[in-house]
């Protein structure tokens, strides 16, 4: 009984963050971004649904908690695709919060937020320690502990989205990145700041590391660092089904990752594992997991390259 009450449940999820769930520009087809995706699989299950896009393209943490001043070629191109524009007030500026504020009948609230801060530190250093040293100095941490209490007071049900692996190219300097294997060790070192929030604050995590594969093209955008239309499905139906499956009464943390069981792609089914102090305090672990992912990425993509 329960499970059809959930099913049948009206619900209402706001994307706020990054490109991450603000994917339009960088897709083939630009009218099913992560918005239309989800709202579509939400009114399978009760047509009343639906999902409201706050996520603005090249928002950092502090965009997010305070403004963000859209770029223009993205309002242009939100016109030309008649897409709906972004909310911005009489100043030209999107205020996330103020207007997740203002929405009368959220439900859930998915976040995706962090890659554009590492892209800031990837301006003045290529070095591991470096960027990270930067990220730690520059207070994200806390930042992002701040944003993630201030959008539960306003919507409880909060899915944290960890940022996925970008695509693994020849030439990741073309794209302003360091070298793949510097990517995956900072996203094994700040895996601790998403499972920390989600297990001191019991929410469920959208692991897209372990979902995406960075060796197969099709799973990116326009651009190595953003979705594909396939996989802003998978945002979307990992979103669904945790919406479902998870408790946000009882249940501690979760992490899910993986594609769900009807796409068929074994080495990837969709997995859940609960968040307990392992995964905060051993990154050995974590770090484990990733590396079989991508190297089994590898294997399977049609197309690979090499970690340079």
């Amino acid at each position: 009984r329960c499970s059809n009450e959930k099913k049948e449940a009206r619900i209402h999820v706001v994307l706020l963050g990054d490109s991450v769930l603000d994917t339009f520009y960088w897709l083939k087809d630009k009218r099913h971004d992560v918005r239309f995706e989800m709202e579509k699989l939400l009114k399978e299950d009760n047509v009343n649904s639906r999902c409201t896009n706050l996520a603005v393209d090249e928002s950092q943490i502090i965009h997010v908690r305070y403004a963000i001043n859209p770029n223009p070629s993205y309002i242009r191109a939100r016109a030309a695709y008649e897409l709906e524009p972004y909310p911005v007030d009489e100043t030209g500026v999107v205020r996330p919060l103020k207007v997740l504020r203002s929405l009368k009948d959220p439900t859930h609230v998915l976040l995706s937020i962090g890659g554009n801060d590492a892209r800031a530190a990837f301006l003045s250093s290529f070095n591991l320690e470096g960027i990270y040293k930067s990220m730690i100095e520059g207070g994200i941490i806390e930042s992002f502990e701040k944003l993630v209490t201030e959008v539960k007071s306003i919507v409880p049900n909060l899915i944290l989205v960890i940022v996925y692996h970008p695509q693994i190219t020849q030439c990741p300097l073309l794209w302003m990145l360091p070298k793949a294997s510097i990517i995956t060790e900072l996203i094994v070192r700040f895996s601790p700041m998403f499972f920390g929030i989600a297990k001191k604050f019991k929410l469920p995590v959208i692991d897209l590391p372990r979902t995406f594969n960075p060796y197969d093209a099709r799973d990116y955008g326009s651009s190595p660092i953003e979705p594909s239309n396939l996989s802003g499905k998978y945002i979307a139906e990992l979103t669904r089904f945790i919406i479902k499956d998870f408790d946000f009464a009882k249940d501690e943390a979760r992490c899910y990752y993986g594609l769900l069981d009807e796409r068929k792609e074994g080495w990837r089914r969709l997995k859940k594992e609960t968040i307990n102090d392992s995964f905060i305090e051993d990154l050995g672990k974590y770090r484990k997991s990733l590396h079989a992912h991508l190297q089994t990425g590898k294997l399977k993509a049609s197309k690979s390259c090499s970690i340079i």
